[in-house]
């Protein structure tokens, strides 16, 4: 298998994420509660069956490898993971309160870090993993959750 093809579950959850986030930057501009109001739940349940396993995904199958054996790139995987965090911490304070401000921030975000990722990771772990590495991120499995 091509090594680029190696990522392609993950680059397709990339193009994904960037449809979402475009859905959510229009729902942002809404001045209805309702369409807010849905907004946040849709954010939500997309967190929860999606987002959080393709996090878990690169941190446990690219993140790690680089913490452990391509150090020369730690800064980077550190930026990248420290942005999974804020982006769960984004979920977790959305509230239709402050909505509008709130969902723009999550979608762009989420934009931003999917397209450095494409950019600048994915091409390096490419180059850099080695075949067994590769093969583990295509053979991912998730950690249940309760």
């Amino acid at each position: 298998m091509n090594r680029v093809n190696q990522l392609e579950p993950l680059n397709q959850e990339h193009e994904s994420a960037i449809v979402f986030a475009n859905k959510i930057l229009i729902i942002a501009k809404s001045e209805d509660r309702k369409v807010l109001f849905n907004g946040i739940e849709t954010i939500k349940k997309y967190y929860n069956t999606e987002l959080e396993v393709h996090f878990q995904h690169e941190e446990r199958t690219i993140f790690s490898p680089i913490f452990k054996e391509h150090r020369e790139h730690i800064q980077m995987a550190t930026a990248l993971l420290k942005e999974h965090g804020f982006i769960r911490l984004l979920i977790q304070r959305i509230n239709l309160q402050n909505a509008n401000k709130e969902l723009y921030e999550f979608a762009t975000v989420l934009k931003n870090h999917t397209h450095i990722e494409e950019k600048t990771l994915f091409p390096l772990v490419t180059s850099l993993f080695s075949d067994e590495q590769l093969q583990a991120v295509i053979n991912f499995t998730p950690v249940e959750q309760y």
